[in-house]
C-alpha cells in the first residue's frame, strides 16, 4: 500500500440551495464561514456541519427575550440540523 493511500482521507458535504433558507438564517450565518468560495462571483460559502446546531444553541440562550427568533426561524433550524450530518455544508446561490 502506497503511504499517500493511508493519508487520504474524504469528507462528506452536503449542498443547500440559499434560497430555501429563511433569510434570518442566512444573516445568522454571516462569518461562520468555514471556507469561502475563490470565485469571488459566486460567492458560495462552506461550513462546518454543526454550524446549524451551534446556532441553536445560541438562540436557546435567548429565549424569553425579544430577540428570540419567530417559530418557523427554530422549526428551520432543527430541521437543518438534523439533515446535516456530514463534516461540510454549502450554501450555493441559485
Amino acid at each position: 500500500m502506497s503511504k499517500l493511500k493511508t493519508v487520504i482521507q474524504k469528507v462528506s458535504m452536503i449542498q443547500i440551495p440559499e434560497n430555501a433558507i429563511l433569510d434570518r438564517i442566512i444573516r445568522e450565518l454571516d462569518g461562520r464561514e468555514a471556507f469561502s468560495d475563490a470565485d469571488s462571483d459566486l460567492n458560495e460559502k462552506i461550513y462546518y456541519g454543526s454550524v446549524f446546531e451551534t446556532i441553536l444553541g445560541e438562540f436557546g440562550e435567548l429565549e424569553e427575550t425579544p430577540m428570540y427568533p419567530q417559530k418557523k426561524v427554530m422549526k428551520q433550524l432543527e430541521e437543518l440540523a438534523e439533515l446535516s450530518d456530514c463534516e461540510y455544508i454549502q450554501i450555493i446561490k441559485h
